[in-house]
């Protein structure tokens, strides 16, 4: 885990009066993590092989690639540091100059329910003076960036096609440029699907369901919270004087962010859900044999560690535990 700077983004104290007239952005649901790694083939051959994540598509123009479970075109994406500036698909900085030279979390992104309703997000946000570094076209959605209070990027995006991968399929040319919100009606449908194609790996060690959740931590609680709740518009699950846990206003799952007071600022692990049936035991010695399995499974999860030392969590569906996820985080 890297520790991150604090930028002046956003001041939990400067939208009182507009806070209780409710949340600038309103997502769905957890959508994607997407990391900077050392070297992209090893990270796809770990993804696809012990994660279970099919490769949806690369780009390779920005030496990056995009895997998952067939909910979205991807749950993990992927692109490899660089010291130097890449540009997209207009010729636009996509990724400026040193800014992924470090091995990191990316950004984690959160899926709008239609593009209307994040060009109505992106408005209140301008409004209320929050920043609004890049709003980007990424040919199959349509994308808004903030910065949380400890430099995490927040994407909220809304898709734009259906068939997606009609479109993201193999290697593709640069698929992003800029986009301008409002400048054309936005859609008012919605365009995720509800019955995803998912298409397992056969044979990789692990066979997960979909991304569940995300573990950020902080070196102050109060103004993460603040972000979260009031402007990524996440609701609480459950609180502690150490920790939050999160999730996307009426989702199913348990919880899908949770944030615990640390001595760092930064992420410790994402997980994925995966079936009850699951044998865990005999996932466990598959991963203890690759070298990849960190710490001992629990009764209803284990964690291995990709090549960049990313923690992924695999885990069966269960309670939202804040005491037990704060003292695992304490212990390790």
């Amino acid at each position: 885990m890297v520790a991150r700077g604090r930028p002046s983004t956003f001041d939990p104290h400067h939208r009182k009066t507009t806070m209780n007239q409710g949340a600038i952005f309103q997502p769905r649901r957890l959508g994607h993590v997407n990391l900077v790694v050392a070297d992209l083939q090893r990270s796809i051959d770990f993804y696809r092989d012990v994660c279970g994540l099919n490769l949806e598509f690369t780009e390779s123009g920005l030496r990056a690639a995009f895997m998952g479970t067939g909910h979205t075109p991807h749950d993990v994406g992927m692109m490899e540091r660089t010291s130097e500036a890449r540009q997209g698909r207009d010729g636009h900085t996509q990724i400026a100059k040193g800014t992924a030279r470090a091995i990191n979390l990316n950004h984690i992104a959160w899926e709008m329910d239609t593009e209307a309703e994040l060009v109505r997000a992106y408005e209140r946000a301008r409004a209320a003076g929050i920043a609004v570094p890049r709003t980007l076209d990424h040919q199959i959605a349509h994308s808004v960036y903030l910065k949380d209070p400890d430099g995490n990027t927040n994407e909220f995006y809304a898709d734009t096609i259906k068939d997606w991968r009609a479109v993201l399929h193999g290697d593709v040319e640069l698929i992003t440029s800029t986009w301008k919100p409002g400048s054309e009606a936005p859609a008012t449908d919605r365009r995720w699907s509800a019955e995803p194609d998912r298409r397992p790996v056969p044979g990789a060690v692990m066979q997960p369901l979909r991304l569940s959740h995300v573990v950020l931590t902080t070196t102050s609680l109060a103004p993460m919270e603040a972000f979260y709740t009031e402007v990524a518009g996440l609701e609480m699950v459950a609180r502690s004087e150490r920790g939050i846990l999160l999730r996307a206003s009426g989702h199913p799952t348990a919880y899908q962010l949770a944030i615990i007071q640390g001595d760092v600022a930064g992420m410790h692990h994402y997980s994925f859900d995966v079936a009850g049936a699951t044998d865990l035991d005999a996932a466990a010695g598959r991963l203890r044999s690759l070298g990849c399995l960190t710490g001992a499974p629990a009764a209803r999860s284990l964690t291995a560690v990709d090549p960049d030392g990313f923690l992924v969590e695999f885990a069966q569906a269960g309670e939202a535990d804040l005491a037990r996820l704060e003292d695992a985080l304490s212990a390790a």
